[in-house]
């Protein structure tokens, strides 16, 4: 397998998990089932109860199109990734109003009113502390840039930290963003097993968590790597995929706090045996935050296993409703491996 079929893997597993996880998003495992008249493995049009309502079948929402337009600012920056690469990729995002006016979560929003020179005023402004801001907004968009460090689990850390400082100054967010990005780097590498990602996950996730909470706001919450070990503890003592989605989404949870819906992640994707579709489609439908939790799968397993792992026609799909050129950004990606 090319580094190319890997790297555009990982860019269109990512793309997929999200504009297949916005119609389910908010709703539980029960729920989606209810809808959706069984489990979704298809590309659906979002309902008009969820925030994609009114997007086309295709269409991404926060999740890809910040992973997207992060790995654009990078590759305008000749691949390197430094604060002012973070900066600019969210400055390029919030100038895209069909992503940034309609699904820009709170904490993201807060940092680039802050970036913009704008007035915001802090929910509890009394708080030294403010635990509700260890959310998974930096673990969603890291996937892309992780592509720019092939192998390289520690590179791909450090460079998790400089792209989600602006917008999740948080060791718990922080750890997410580096169990992902950790992740997806390793399973760049030839030869890489499903083993060898949960391994860098669990590295990235305690290495972050260090690291942030010397550079960052050190927060009051579960551990990010404790909570990976248990959603793969649960993964593996489950008999079906199907025990193992509602396990996950009980006892880990799938929601808006990073220390949720990254262990999901990697409990999924454990869960169906890291085969691409598959691991996708459990973060579909394991409920609350589908289309974060199908992001990070889809850049994991998109990586390890190549684009041949999806349908051609996704690809087509994402490309035309987006105006995104995935191939064409691979191309680029792999190009900078030469600088």
């Amino acid at each position: 397998m090319t580094c190319n079929e890997k790297i555009l893997g990982s860019l269109l597993g990512a793309a997929i998990g999200d504009t297949m996880g916005a119609p389910t998003e908010m709703r539980t495992k029960a729920q989606i089932a209810e809808k959706f008249g069984g489990y979704v493995t298809e590309i659906l049009t979002p309902p008009s109860d969820t925030f994609a309502r009114g997007a086309e079948a295709g269409f991404v929402t926060d999740d890809f199109s910040l992973a997207y337009f992060t790995a654009e600012t990078i590759l305008k920056n000749g691949g390197k990734i430094d604060e002012k690469t973070a900066v600019e990729s969210l400055l390029c995002w919030a100038g895209h109003e069909e992503y940034y006016g309609k699904y820009v979560g709170p904490t993201t929003k807060a940092s680039i009113k802050k970036l913009l020179g704008e007035e915001t005023t802090a929910t509890y402004p009394f708080l030294k502390y403010d635990c509700a801001k260890a959310t998974n907004g930096s673990a969603m968009k890291i996937g892309a840039a992780a592509l720019f460090s092939p192998g390289d689990v520690d590179k791909a850390i450090q460079d998790a930290i400089t792209i989600c400082l602006p917008t999740h100054a948080n060791n718990l967010s922080l750890a997410g963003a580096c169990a992902v990005a950790a992740g997806v780097a390793k399973a760049m590498e030839q030869g890489a097993t499903l083993f060898d990602v949960v391994k860098a996950g669990l590295y990235g996730a305690k290495k972050g968590n260090e690291l942030g909470s010397q550079v960052a706001t050190v927060l009051a919450g579960p551990s990010v790597e404790k909570r990976i070990r248990l959603a793969v503890d649960l993964a593996l003592k489950a008999e079906t995929l199907d025990q193992a989605i509602e396990d996950i989404a009980d006892y880990v949870g799938s929601g808006l706090m990073v220390y949720e819906a990254v262990p999901a992640a990697f409990g999924l994707m454990v869960a169906a045996d890291g085969k691409p579709m598959d691991s996708i489609c459990a973060g579909v439908n394991v409920g609350y935050d589908t289309d974060t939790t199908a992001t990070m799968i889809g850049a994991m397993v998109g990586a390890l296993h190549g684009v041949d792992g999806f349908r051609q026609d996704h690809l087509e799909l994402i490309e035309r409703k987006n105006q995104f050129d995935l191939r064409k950004m691979a191309d680029a990606i792999e190009a900078t491996y030469q600088k």
